[in-house]
């Protein structure tokens, strides 16, 4: 499904019917097909799932890439959630996406409710991965992922782009050896755009801006999200965010890093469905 925000048009990812779940991705360059299988069991659960491609993401259009950025991109999340006449509906977003997902709390909180899966407080929480990098086991993929990390402001293609995910995969799971990592590689669906990746990961803050003052009054449940052993976004920087926000509540998953859907799909799944009840 495309839909119009303005100047250009999304295209979102749609499952189920019932009340919306409004799905943002990470990245930037992936697209909104990471959340599948994973949303799938909320969707025969009664949800509507829509899993934006943010611009310039997935099979989104470009539109002017001065327009590239995290506050524009929550922009567009508000016009999608007033464009579809979604009543009601939660914002849940993972890595890159929880970063639009906070921009939209701060400039417009109109969804229901929100998760934040895979967050930081502020962007400098995003520097230490390089220490995290330097410390990394096992040893002998160290130089695999750091020189992955390196490639993200000057990949180039969209084979280019499936390769550095795949070598950085490790990196993003509680056990970097393990058979996870060649399944996520393997079921890859991702249209890859390099043009937004380069982007944003000039600096290494991937647009994040902190949001703690403007959201300290913020209402609005919020539930967080952190794997244990996230090497990439840390839970004790999460959990900086949630000290700031009155209504959040901050679940930390053992078991898995950065990717908790497909690390510990049960206790996800579980968590979502239980605040999904309380709202």
């Amino acid at each position: 499904m495309r839909v119009d925000v303005g100047e250009i048009e999304l295209y979102v990812h749609e499952r189920g019917d019932g009340s919306p779940i409004v799905a943002l991705h990470g990245g930037p360059g992936l697209d909104g097909s990471v959340w599948f299988p994973a949303l799938d069991a909320l969707a025969e659960d009664g949800f509507r799932i829509l899993a934006v491609d943010h611009r310039g993401n997935g099979r989104s259009d470009a539109g002017d890439p001065a327009l590239w950025t995290v506050a524009r991109m929550a922009d567009d999340v508000e016009a999608v959630i007033q464009g579809l006449g979604l009543e009601d509906p939660v914002l849940i977003g993972w890595s890159f996406g929880s970063f639009v997902a906070q921009s939209h709390m701060a400039r417009h909180g109109t969804s229901a409710a929100y998760v934040l899966m895979g967050t930081v407080a502020e962007p400098a929480a995003l520097h230490g991965v390089y220490d995290r990098l330097a410390a990394f086991q096992p040893e002998h993929l160290r130089a695999q992922v750091t020189e992955s990390w390196e490639r993200e402001s000057s990949v180039q293609t969209p084979e280019e782009s499936k390769q550095l995910l795949a070598d950085q995969m490790p990196f993003h799971v509680a056990d970097p050896e393990g058979p996870l990592v060649r399944w996520l590689v393997e079921n890859d669906r991702v249209v890859y755009r390099p043009d937004v990746l380069r982007h944003f990961a000039t600096g290494g803050e991937y647009g994040l801006v902190d949001h703690r003052e403007a959201l300290r009054s913020f209402s609005r449940p919020v539930l967080v999200l952190s794997g244990a052993h996230d090497r990439t976004t840390p839970p004790e920087s999460a959990q900086e965010l949630v000290d700031a926000l009155p209504t959040a509540e901050h679940l930390v998953i053992e078991g898995a890093a950065h990717m908790i859907p497909y690390e510990q799909p049960e206790a996800f799944l579980t968590a979502l469905r239980s605040f999904l009840a309380r709202i």
